[in-house]
């Protein structure tokens, strides 16, 4: 059998010669290098030239874009409102209530010529998503207006001329007027419902007339195109005119009744009733 031991003399000399890993005098600097002052080549450059550029471009459309969903909730509030001052017409004369409307219609065409900035050319779609909130709600007061001021339902050109009459280039697609007079059915039910309180029947009768019409030329748009959001509106629509009609065939039952009792006159202020 092979002899395995080391001889003593060749373990100490293996020991002097063999260097240690670590030094206690040695210095460690853990501090991380500066590579800033090191030159940078022309492909790194390059690099970081491009994606700055790209920084500055999301920079300026997330800054754009929040500009716009600002104004179109302004504008959004202050169409609320030109709606419950008109639906005061019932309680108010139509002069008093047309003229705090045309106030309050003032200020949202100063805030259309705000975001029109932020609108033209080709951002005029590509912000389309959260400029169409305002306007469809302006759309909806500008309906209501006319319709009870001139009872005819507002036209595209009227809404384009209404936006742009302050100088304003705003671009009103099909899709925003069509999902905007959508939303009127609502509040001309909301006009029926106050109109019945003042037994005011040629309001309600005219209310029905209306939403019919509507609800037929809407007809017409589904059956000619897809309208995104379209169906979720018409099941108000639908709701509307159902309560309109129920109302005017209730008010025509108790008008026939009123007239076979040969019921003439009726003083709601005192309750009393006088007959023929």
């Amino acid at each position: 059998m092979a002899d395995n031991h080391i001889p003593a003399e060749q373990t100490e000399v293996t020991r002097e010669t063999k260097k240690p890993r670590f030094n206690k005098n040695d210095k460690f600097d853990n501090k991380p290098k500066d590579h800033s002052k090191e030159p940078m080549s022309d492909s790194k450059r390059a690099i970081l030239s491009t994606f700055t550029q790209y920084r500055d471009i999301l920079d300026s459309h997330y800054d754009q874009r929040e500009r716009i969903i600002k104004c179109s909730r302004d504008i959004t509030a202050l169409s609320k409102k030109m709606v419950f001052s008109l639906l005061r017409i019932t309680q108010d004369s139509a002069e008093n209530v047309f003229r705090d409307v045309e106030i309050k219609h003032s200020v949202v065409l100063d805030l259309f010529a705000k975001v029109a900035v932020d609108l033209q050319g080709s951002n005029a779609l590509k912000y389309n998503r959260q400029a169409t909130g305002g306007l469809q709600e302006y759309i909806e007061a500008l309906g209501l207006w006319v319709f009870l001021r001139d009872n005819t339902l507002i036209t595209k050109d009227q809404v384009e001329d209404m936006v742009r009459s302050k100088g304003t280039m705003v671009t009103v697609t099909d899709e925003d007027y069509v999902l905007g007079i959508s939303d009127l059915p609502g509040e001309v039910n909301r006009y029926c419902i106050n109109a019945i309180g003042k037994s005011d029947h040629e309001a309600v009768r005219r209310s029905l007339v209306f939403l019919r019409a509507l609800k037929e030329g809407i007809n017409l748009i589904i059956c000619s195109g897809k309208i995104r959001d379209l169906h979720k509106k018409l099941e108000v629509l639908d709701s509307s005119l159902e309560k309109t009609e129920k109302a005017y065939y209730s008010m025509s039952i108790r008008d026939t009744e009123m007239h076979r009792a040969n019921i003439t006159d009726i003083d709601t202020s005192s309750g009393s009733v006088t007959a023929a």
